[in-house]
């Protein structure tokens, strides 16, 4: 019988996998070798990818030493997370890529695929060109033919078709890993000293870096550990923490999440694209599966970066604040995110109305103010009725 790996262990594969984005992939590919495709998170339909029978691979481990590699090339002010993407591809950090998808979702990923066929091309490279107004009713059609293009593009570099029992099987295995990073997501919640910040979103970053099927499992004893351990201690352990909704694009750098455990800040909910608004709904499992992985993204929670009067930012918010408990928002937004500094000043004035604390936290890959942030999100968090925040 083997031995059950702890939480602890668990935990400090996600975060191995991070701090060695391509190791793992690149093992796999040399025991079966199949095309690499990147993606910038995460508007891409990771599905079609997998279907094709390559292998997705998220541009999600940053690496800050390498932003200012692309400042030739890219505005000052694009935001740190495409300047890193870009600078470590300049650097031959993403030489084990076959191919990258860039999703267009903001004035900085729309430019940036032009310079980057021409400074670092790889074999394929794909625009996936997402409908802005998604509450219109021409952009199901047109997301679903955008698809279907992105779909034949891939089959044409993988020498492969993507039939609908082929693509219906990686939307089953997407939606089975969806579904069991969600469970971790509440139990997380209700045991944070189980399972911290840093862990939870470890554990959802660590996903697009290796094959969902490999994840699956890792997760499911991570979920079991959990769930044992709970038993074991029968109660919540919830003294001191404040819990919070989290809004803002991603969470980077990870630095933020350290000081949100150590304030003892609980995120029990947010809408970030490398946090729940990754894994928070599915796709239909019938019909067709074009059509389906349309819908799941035009139902995906609310983003500054598409209009959906029918899927309202605010109310997400304050809805989530009340279902979760929260007592307070963090917007954590990277320097520079237009769509983001858009949005803030409607959104803040408006969960100030409704009687909901908010603070905006700036961040920037490779440049933060951490002894700045950290005083900003603890003094935050005593605000809100934290106690005991600089203790053990």
């Amino acid at each position: 019988m083997t031995d059950r790996k702890t939480i602890k262990e668990i935990c400090a594969q996600f975060k191995e996998i991070i701090a060695e984005p391509g190791l793992k992939i690149q093992r796999l590919q040399a025991e079966k070798p199949a095309p690499v495709i990147g993606f910038l998170p995460t508007d891409v339909p990771e599905e079609l990818i997998h279907a094709s029978g390559a292998y997705p691979f998220g541009l999600v481990a940053y690496d800050g030493l390498w932003v200012n590699r692309a400042d030739a090339h890219l505005q000052t002010w694009a935001c740190s997370l495409a300047r890193c993407s870009f600078g470590m591809s300049l650097a031959g950090k993403f030489d084990y890529l076959n191919g990258l998808i860039i999703p267009h979702i903001c004035d900085t990923t729309r430019m940036i695929s032009d310079i980057w066929k021409q400074n670092r091309p790889y074999d394929f490279m794909e625009n996936f060109i997402l409908p802005r107004q998604v509450d219109r009713p021409s952009a199901r059609s047109y997301l679903t033919g955008e698809l279907g293009r992105l779909k034949a593009r891939l089959e044409q570099f993988t020498g492969r078709s993507i039939n609908g029992e082929k693509l219906n099987r990686s939307i089953n295995l997407y939606n089975k890993h969806r579904a069991l990073l969600r469970k971790l997501y509440q139990l997380h919640g209700h045991h944070p000293d189980l399972i911290t910040n840093l862990d939870l979103f470890n554990a959802i970053k660590s996903s697009m870096l290796i094959p969902k099927g490999l994840h699956n499992t890792m997760v499911s004893e991570l979920i079991s550990a959990v769930e044992q351990q709970a038993r074991e201690k029968q109660a919540e352990d919830n003294h001191g923490r404040v819990r919070v909704v989290v809004t803002g694009k991603v969470w980077e750098p990870p630095d933020i999440m350290e000081i949100l455990d150590q304030s003892k800040v609980v995120c029990v909910a947010d809408d970030l694209c490398t946090g729940y608004r990754y894994i928070a709904n599915d796709a239909a499992e019938d019909g067709d599966p074009l059509e389906t992985l349309a819908v799941r993204q035009i139902n995906r929670p609310p983003s500054p970066c598409f209009v959906n009067r029918e899927q309202d930012r605010l109310e997400y918010l304050t809805r989530k604040v009340n279902e979760c408990g929260a007592k307070g928002v963090i917007f954590l937004h990277l320097k520079f995110c237009e769509t983001e500094n858009y949005d803030y000043p409607l959104l803040r004035d408006a969960l100030s109305a409704a009687n909901i604390p908010s603070v905006r936290v700036e961040t920037e890959i490779g440049n933060m103010s951490q002894g700045q942030i950290s005083t900003r999100i603890q003094a935050f968090a005593e605000m809100l009725g934290g106690g005991d925040i600089y203790g053990s």
